[in-house]
Formats: C-alpha cells, structure tokens, sequence
C-alpha cells in the first residue's frame, strides 16, 4: 500500500449517489469555497488532480465541488488528532455531515473523524507506533470486524512479538473510505461507485499576501 492523503468531505445527502453519477466539477463554487476557507491568501489555480490523490503539499490546496459533496484537502487536515482540526474546517455551513479522512503509509497511520450536525460522533488515530492515539465516540458499523479481529495480522511485528493491533490501519483506512465515499486509493475496485482517478478536482497553490508601502 502507498496511499498518503488529508482531506475533508462535506454533504447533506450520501456523497456516494453524488460519485456514483460522475458529477461535474462547480469551479465558480470551487473558486468560491477556497476563498471562504483561506481569507487573506493569494490563490494560483494549478492543473486539475483527481480524487486518487489527495494530499496536497505546505502550501497547496485542492477543492472539489460537485453540488451536495464538496472536497477539500488541506495539510491541516492531516495531523494526529482528527477531533482537534479545527473549527473553520468541519463547519456546519459546509454540509451537515463532515468527514475527515488522514493516512499515511510510511508509518501504517490512518486517523478520520465524523461531525453531524458540528457536532463530532466519531474520531480515531491509529498506528503500529503510537497504538491507539485516539477514539472517541462509538465504532461505526464498517469497524466492527476490524477491531473483533476478523482481519488480525498473522505476521510477527519485531523481535518476534505479535502485531500490536487487531488490524492493519491502511486496511481499516480503505475501509472507512469505501464506506464513506464509495471509492478507495487501493483495493477492491469492483466495490467502488466511481474511479477516482475520472473525479477531477482544481488544485491551487497558496501565497500569502504582501502589502508594501511606500513613503
């Protein structure tokens, strides 16, 4: 697995049926979004990415409009502790449902967090290294088999000591993403409802602005 991602999904309604029908993209609402999200900042649309990658770099970001889903991915998005990002990026006003979705493979760390309605249900942050970093609320229902251990690894982690989590968390990860959003950056893409690599989404690069003055 390579998967590296930080990234927020904002919907009403299941952002499935929206992936589903191959949206097109809003840039006006795109444009609009980012600007709303980084007051004070000078925006330099980049070629279009798509939704298999998303983990823009420092000073980056991607935006996706596609009517009731809206995507956004940010490095703020990324740290270890998704139920801490905060507020401006899991605002109600962007869609009643707020996922957030983080992953890195070099460390085997995946950590998402589920605001309904601004208020956060669910947050968890895994990895081999630090173990369960954080969990909050109650397990949503495509965890249950990970945790029970249907999916434990029988290979040994170090110095012959068993894996030290029921699962593997970029597993759990493509996990959380398929039931989410219908689509995953490896696995199983007959299960998919799109192919993310078809979903464009507008990238942009980030400056600050400068005022001079002059006397």
């Amino acid at each position: 697995m390579g998967a590296k991602a930080w990234f927020a999904a904002y919907y009403n309604h299941d952002p499935k049926d929206v992936l589903a029908n191959k949206p097109e993209l809003d840039r006006e609402a795109c444009i609009s979004l980012a600007k709303k999200l980084l007051p004070g900042v000078t925006l330099r649309e980049k070629d279009d990415g798509s939704l298999d990658f998303l983990n823009p770099g420092k000073r980056e970001v991607f935006v996706g409009v596609y009517g009731d889903l809206k995507i956004i991915a940010h490095e703020d998005l990324g740290g270890d502790f998704p139920s801490r990002v905060d507020g401006n990026w899991h605002s109600a006003e962007l869609g009643s449902t707020t996922y957030v979705h983080a992953t890195h493979s070099v460390v085997d760390w995946c950590a998402f967090a589920l605001w309904q309605g601004g208020e956060l249900v669910r947050a968890l942050s895994v990895s081999p290294d630090q173990g369960v970093q954080e969990d909050i609320g109650n397990k949503l229902p495509f965890e249950a088999p990970y945790w029970d251990g249907s999916f434990a690894l029988e290979d040994e982690f170090e110095d012959d000591e068993p894996y030290p989590l029921p699962f593997h968390p970029l597993e759990l990860s493509e996990a959380a993403l398929l039931a989410m959003l219908g689509f995953q950056f490896e696995g199983h893409p007959d299960d998919w409802v799109c192919d993310p690599m078809e979903i464009p989404i507008m990238r942009f690069e980030i400056s600050k602005n400068t005022w001079w003055k002059f006397w």
